[in-house]
């Protein structure tokens, strides 16, 4: 089944994965991989090492264009993270067809399979998650040690790749503290090998904390930087509304758009008759810790950090699945259950048209029109395939800039004109506030309230935005003019007052 399941998965992944360059963060994760990047240089939190490690040497040791190795390593990642999955079901599911229900509920749930087309380092944070999950069963199961260790290895791992693996701590901590008796003789050795597998998972990311702890010589700063970074706001929220709440549960309905889902309550119940012990209270806690955390994390990608929680929510619906079965055992059902787990793709098809039927203005959707992406099917369909909007995008401004012209660029239109400009040298007279120096001889430019009047008089400052998030604030509190140009903005002196000389 694990075999099965990453075969149907690498099928469907590969089909639809983007085949080259991506915007914001996705785009600047495929720079990172191009300049050789293991850390971020903004903070420990965002490095991310052991999934830029993998693309880097998928780059490096075959020649990949560094685009594709970033895409490819999240393809992957995402394969896994579905064969382990199989693998979990296939631990608490007496029917073959409630197991193949869940995973085709996983495989083509949308945030999943979107963040498995593209440069997303989520994916391989699920792949330690799942196996991490699978390998704590079979130790409930077995009571053998090196089960216990292999789930300390992958946390460990899990750190390395992102922070969101600390949030089983607390479900380890308390059925830890309950289960107690459950943990091999003699104790004090086991507990010791499962903090030395799960202290060579965290060795990519400890080398980092240890050089950046030399370079900022503050142990309070360097794990601020290694915890939150600059998220600190967002990751000690405890502001939670109506709001909130609506956009949360149709994150859920788009992932799941399917009447199978409502079993989850119930193979969550049953969870503990047909679950060894303790596994009840540590899914359970588990869920509720990375759930909370995802759904009062406000930040613009917000629906990307609910992809670890899908794996409670359909392993239980999985269950409930399997216990409708045994119930209802006729072949009816059992045809009315195998649709019913595939209604995903069809209804990702039908969305983008029925959304502009309804009214893009009413859909939760960025507002915000980026040249060569359909909102709609940019947000609602998962895939990506032949997708190339982004690097056309950047060709064709780098073409209409005059020479020497100064492009303050956002986070998300700046990163396909950094990758191209770091990748095929196009344009090198043109520059790009902010960004870092990644090639040889570039010296980063800073553009300020003091220097902007200069460019702008000579008509070399352009902007990819004209409001606020997308612009410097002082060019909008400044009155200069934005002329529409190109796909961007020309910056223009403030118009003159009537009857002024």
């Amino acid at each position: 089944m694990w075999l099965l399941a990453a075969s149907c998965a690498t099928v469907v992944y590969l089909a639809t994965m983007a085949p080259g360059v991506l915007w914001g963060d996705s785009g600047d994760a495929q720079i990172r991989v191009l300049a050789g990047e293991l850390g971020d240089p903004r903070d420990l939190a965002r490095s991310h090492v052991t999934y830029y490690g993998a693309a880097i040497a998928l780059h490096k040791l075959f020649r990949l264009e560094a685009a594709l190795a970033a895409n490819l390593v999240s393809v992957l990642a995402g394969v896994i993270t579905v064969a382990n999955f199989a693998w979990l079901v296939s631990m608490f599911v007496r029917r073959r067809l409630a197991l193949v229900s869940g995973v085709a509920l996983l495989l083509l749930s949308h945030t999943l399979w979107q963040l498995s087309t593209g440069a997303e380092v989520m994916t391989s944070s699920t792949l330690c998650l799942s196996f991490e999950l699978a390998v704590l069963v079979r130790f409930a199961r077995t009571g053998r040690l090196r089960w216990l260790v292999l789930a300390g290895l992958a946390n460990g791992i899990g750190w390395s790749t992102h922070n969101l693996a600390l949030l089983t701590w607390p479900a380890y901590v308390i059925v830890g503290w309950l289960r107690w008796s459950r943990v091999p003789v003699p104790r004090l050795r086991s507990i010791a090998a499962v903090i030395a597998a799960w202290l060579a998972g965290c060795a990519p990311l400890a080398v980092l904390f240890i050089i950046e702890l030399r370079a900022l010589d503050s142990f309070t700063v360097t794990l601020q930087s290694l915890l939150v970074g600059a998220y600190s706001r967002d990751v000690f929220n405890t502001a939670f509304g109506l709001g909130m709440l609506a956009r949360d549960l149709a994150y859920i309905l788009l992932n799941f758009p399917t009447p199978l889902i409502l079993l989850a309550p119930w193979g969550w119940w049953r969870l503990r008759k047909v679950g060894p012990g303790g596994v009840w209270w540590f899914l359970t806690l588990a869920a509720l810790v990375i759930a909370a955390f995802a759904a009062r994390y406000g930040v613009p990608d917000q629906y990307t950090f609910f992809v670890h929680a899908y794996l409670f929510l359909v392993l239980f619906a999985a269950i409930g699945v399997d216990q409708w079965l045994i119930r209802h055992p006729s072949k009816t059902m059992a045809v009315a259950v195998a649709l019913l787990s595939f209604t995903a793709p069809v209804v990702y098809v039908a969305a983008p048209p029925l959304a502009r039927w309804y009214g893009e203005s009413r859909l939760p959707l960025p507002a915000r029109r980026i040249p060569y992406r359909d909102p709609c099917a940019w947000f609602l369909r998962p895939w990506r395939t032949g997708y190339d909007g982004a690097e056309r995008y950047a060709r064709e401004v780098f073409a209409a800039l005059p020479a020497d012209a100064v492009l303050c660029a956002d986070s998300t239109m700046r990163r396909p004109l950094d990758y191209l400009q770091i990748r095929d040298g196009i344009r090198p007279d043109v520059r790009l506030p902010g960004a870092p120096a990644r090639r040889a001889g570039q010296t980063p430019l800073r553009i300020s309230p003091e220097n902007t009047d200069e460019y702008v008089e000579q008509g070399l400052l352009f902007c990819t935005g004209n409001v606020e998030q997308y612009a410097p604030s002082w060019l909008l509190d400044g009155g200069y003019h934005f002329e529409p140009s190109n796909l961007v903005y020309h910056v223009r002196p403030p118009p003159r007052p009537e009857g002024a000389p």
